[in-house]
């Protein structure tokens, strides 16, 4: 025999609704407690700590792009655009790309950006300014790799772009590879 228990509100003793049928709440605990999760035990439903999508730029057979510039220029045709499904969403952000520093003792920066609600392209973080990929004096001309890991909270559910920018450190030509970049974009929900 299944037996079934129906209420509309069930309060704790101090009369706070810890179950409330009207909003369809249930509240766990208050501010200040601790909840314990039992080793083994699953949590399920939709929301909690869940990857919600991830975008990648496609492969493409896209050339060099070059800059003798040290002002930031835009890497074009490799963006990765994301509609976040909610304002509270965060965003774990991959980027990988082969460079050349163009020449001996020489440099190149590179930093991902972002774009949504019509801003203009904003870094997504400035700490990566601070340092370049560049020889040392007397060294010779460089070429690699380079891998950014990065993290952005937008608040916002209109579409996103996120597109790589570089620069040179000087007035030589430096080179950015765009068939080989690879930008990933992963939103996931937290519940904590």
């Amino acid at each position: 025999m299944t037996a079934i228990l129906k209420v509309d509100t069930i309060q704790d003793t101090a009369g706070n609704n810890i179950i409330n049928e009207s909003s369809d709440t249930i509240t766990i605990g208050a501010s200040g407690d601790t909840i314990a999760i039992p080793s083994g035990a699953t949590i399920t439903g939709s929301g909690l700590g869940k990857i919600l999508q991830v975008q990648i730029n496609a492969n493409n057979t896209l050339g060099q792009a070059s800059t003798n510039s040290t002002t930031f220029v835009d890497v074009s045709g490799v963006d990765v655009t994301l509609t976040p499904a909610s304002t509270s969403s965060k965003i774990a952000l991959w980027s990988n790309f082969n460079f050349d520093s163009g020449g001996n003792n020489q440099g190149i920066s590179a930093r991902l950006t972002y774009n949504h609600s019509g801003i203009s392209q904003t870094e997504v973080d400035p700490n990566y300014d601070d340092y370049n990929m560049s020889s040392t004096v007397g060294g010779s001309r460089i070429t690699g790799w380079y891998t950014m890991m990065n993290y952005l909270a937008p608040s916002t559910t209109n579409e996103i772009t996120f597109r790589m920018q570089f620069a040179a450190s000087g007035s030589y030509t430096t080179y950015f590879n765009r068939k080989t970049l690879r930008i990933m974009a992963m939103e996931y929900s937290s519940w904590l």
